[in-house]
């Protein structure tokens, strides 16, 4: 788990697989991020190719997280397997995607919400 910032946004980079053993590690870097206050957050999964129900569940407390903050957040760089988990379990229309940070940045310039291309 990698953090860092860029035109006032926080991305924090996961790499691995998103499961029992990086899921805290994700809550606490998120936590770590949102006493910065930044504009959005950016979580980039573009190296993650699998995601548990533990990961899953480290998501959507980000996501909860980033709500109560009235803070955007985006999903960059989803794979198609990890898309497929977020899909199978009704999630997937819950994040913002895109398909890399760069892209994501530019869509969320408000820093509120992030919106779609």
């Amino acid at each position: 788990m990698r953090s860092r910032f860029e035109r006032e946004w926080a991305i924090l980079t996961v790499t691995g697989d998103l499961d029992r053993s990086t899921a805290e590690r994700l809550k606490n870097a998120a936590r770590t991020v949102w006493k910065t206050e930044p504009a959005g957050l950016v979580l980039d999964l573009a190296t993650v190719s699998f995601c548990d129900s533990v990961g899953l569940s480290g998501l959507v407390y980000v996501l909860r997280g980033c709500e109560a903050r009235d803070m955007g957040l985006a999903l960059a760089g989803v794979e198609p397997r990890v898309e497929r988990i977020l899909s199978l379990t009704r999630l997937l229309s819950a994040f913002d995607r895109f398909h890399s940070v760069e892209e994501a940045l530019e869509a969320g310039e408000d820093g509120q919400r992030f919106e779609p291309p």
